[in-house]
């Protein structure tokens, strides 16, 4: 018998089995090449196979345009498109690696492509992707030609709103765009962008919100990066102009960043955000150094599904006493320890957080009690756009930081944290182990949320 006497839906499900998706957030890395055979099978299957083939397209950087245009041009791919995929760097911005400034044809002609996203009236999802390397607003002469700079960045983010935009002009009926993905979104605050019209009127439809913060980098070493402004000032912009106005409809929230975030020198300050339809929250860097900072997360108790990834809790914080009033520290809940400790000298402030996982565990479980997904998951950097299904449940050693200019990473075996300037050549008196301290409790506290999440999965 011949698939071909199958009614077409049955044989559409049956032929979309070829697309390799993932990811089922935007994602440009799909294995098209079995679904692309399939169409020279017959015409019924060229016919049914084509709108899979590009349900999800790519817009990537480059000296010319032509093939994004001529697929734009042809009705049936316009039908087709559900996500896109909108890359900005020229090449591959591997973290250690630097790409070649913008052409003016290969910007302009970007800047156009964009535009054409309005004419797809089907289209319900945007991934864009800037580049990792970031021109901070007190300058970097020195790299200014090989990074995207906030005004390039600004413009890119202007095109695509007003691309989406104009797509209820073009288009009538057209479906919202309901799900934005923003890779590498600059740590640098854009206020006329983010209380303009255009942006209000975009966000308005938005209910899927995946953002990965991309931040600056002295070459001078990690403990200059925190002298960035952009580090102090993001993340109460982040909270008033991004998250605050979207609140009332967003289902789904991603909050990112490459480094640590949250605490110091910068601070997150989420009482008053409330999310009522927030069912998904994922977490990535996010660094816990007061015992209310965690507050925020658990009164959204409409949350179905929870990941930590890569967060912390930070036990000893250390920096010149200076930055205490030039950052705005805020060092209640912390104990200071005197001159000298921990071999620190100078004119440095030494304090020290009790704060526990244990702690945040229980309240997880017992105040959010539509619960029924949770991960706590540690790598070299968090995982990102987040398939909560791929991430893993530990209670790794690498739970604790600590600050002395830049976050330290934990020892993934020992848990050890590198502080101060004691002891060198004498590991024991130079490290700290807050992992080892709170094993038990954040054990039991661990096996308990989880234990009451498979419960409620059985119910």
């Amino acid at each position: 018998m011949g698939l071909e006497i199958l009614p077409r839906e049955i044989l559409t499900l049956i032929i979309g089995l070829l697309v390799n998706r993932p990811n089922h957030i935007v994602d440009c890395h799909r294995n098209l090449q079995d679904i692309c055979n399939a169409r020279l099978v017959s015409r019924l299957w060229h016919t049914l196979a084509t709108p899979l083939v590009f349900e999800n397209v790519t817009l990537a950087y480059n000296e010319q345009y032509q093939a994004w245009n001529d697929m734009v041009d042809r009705e049936v791919v316009r039908q087709a498109i559900r996500y896109a995929y909108i890359r900005s760097a020229p090449v591959d911005d591997h973290p250690d690696g630097i790409w070649n400034a913008y052409s003016d044809c290969g910007y302009n002609g970007l800047i156009d492509a964009i535009g054409r996203l309005a004419e797809l009236d089907r289209i319900k999802a945007l991934h864009l992707r800037f580049s990792r390397h970031c021109g901070g607003a007190e300058g970097d002469y020195h790299r200014d030609e090989v990074v995207e700079t906030i005004s390039s960045r600004q413009k890119i983010l202007e095109s695509v709103f007003q691309a989406i935009q104009r797509r209820s002009s073009y288009t009538h009926g057209a479906r919202t765009v309901g799900s934005l993905t923003i890779e590498n979104l600059q740590n640098a605050p854009l206020p006329e962008f983010t209380s303009s019209k255009l942006f209000k009127s975009v966000t308005k439809n938005i209910h899927a919100l995946h953002l990965m913060v991309a931040d600056e980098y002295d070459d001078a070493g990690p403990d200059w990066d925190t002298y960035r402004i952009e580090r102090r000032v993001f993340e109460p912009y982040l909270h008033h102009q991004w998250l605050a106005p979207l609140s009332d409809h967003l289902v789904h929230l991603t909050l990112s960043f490459q480094v640590g975030w949250g605490t110091i020198p910068g601070y997150f300050d989420g009482s008053g955000l409330h999310f009522p339809r927030l069912e998904m929250l994922n977490l990535g860097n996010f660094v816990i150094g007061h015992h209310d900072q965690f507050d925020w997360v658990l009164t959204q108790s409409s949350l179905v599904s929870l990941c930590l990834d890569r967060c912390s809790i930070v036990s000893h914080i250390t920096t010149h006493r200076s930055n205490l009033h030039e950052w705005a520290v805020r060092t209640h809940d912390w104990h200071e320890y005197p001159l000298g400790s921990f071999g620190i000298d100078d004119d440095c402030a030494i304090f020290g957080f009790s704060g526990t996982w244990e702690a945040i565990f229980d309240g997880i479980c017992t105040k959010l009690s539509n619960l029924r997904e949770f991960r706590f998951h540690y790598e070299y950097e968090p995982v990102f756009p987040v398939c909560p299904e791929m991430l893993s449940v530990s209670l790794t050693k690498q739970r604790y930081t600590t600050f002395d200019d830049f976050w330290h990473d934990a020892d993934e075996d020992t848990g050890l944290l590198d502080f101060g300037d004691s002891g060198w050549g004498i590991p024991d008196e130079r490290y700290v182990n807050r992992s080892n301290e709170t094993e038990i409790g954040d054990g039991r506290a661990l096996d308990d949320l989880l234990q009451e999440i498979r419960n409620r999965q059985q119910q």
